[in-house]
């Protein structure tokens, strides 16, 4: 083997054991982004900070697994394309719309939102609650209304002991609102390419 060769053959090698490196540290620091562990903490309140909701939609799914306990979703997203886009049964689903069908909800009813949370979860013990629509509460109320909101919504996630996931893409909020928002509720900075690349 020539003095080149030689080199090159040690720099592949080198390139395949940093790869390597790369994925393990990416394996060992992404599983703390996400909040699996919270299974034994009821009476949590967490806001994931991504913008891929994916990752929200599928901690909903395996929290509710591990919980065996009754699920509530409230979304934009129309609850027939949320059915079949996560495959999800056993799940109460409300639709963020001023639209007027059976699973709809006014977005600016703060305090009819509200109340259904508080009803659901104080019937069904060790629920999850996934709320995937923050920054339209915002936009339809005012960032304060919202905030009000949350902190109500929280105390009756705690007493009740269910767990409660907010999805929020950190962009959509100015410094000083999403300092009072991570003040009030846990916040995971979620890694969304990780994410990916465990799919």
């Amino acid at each position: 083997m020539s003095f080149m060769s030689g080199i090159m053959l040690a720099g592949g090698i080198l390139f395949i054991v940093g790869v390597v490196v790369v994925v393990l540290y990416l394996i060992t620091t992404g599983k703390r982004d996400l909040p699996f562990d919270v299974t034994d903490d009821l009476g949590t309140c967490l806001v994931l900070k991504t913008k891929d909701v994916d990752t929200a939609y599928n901690s909903y799914l395996d929290l509710k697994k591990k919980q065996n306990g009754q699920g509530m979703i409230i979304s934009r997203i129309y609850p027939e394309r949320l059915l079949k886009k996560y495959s999800i049964n056993d799940s109460t689903l409300l639709w963020l719309s001023y639209e007027k069908t059976d699973s709809s909800i006014d977005p600016s009813s703060l305090d009819k939102l509200e109340y259904l949370v508080y009803d659901f979860v104080s019937v069904n013990k060790r629920s999850i609650v996934l709320l995937d629509g923050m920054e339209y509460l915002i936009l339809q109320n005012t960032f304060e209304e919202t905030l009000k909101f949350l902190q109500s919504l929280s105390d009756h996630i705690i007493l009740n002991g269910a767990i409660l996931i907010i999805p929020l893409d950190p962009a959509s909020l100015d410094e000083k609102q999403l300092s009072l928002i991570e003040r009030e509720l846990e916040t995971f900075q979620v890694n969304h390419r990780l994410m990916r690349f465990f799919e």
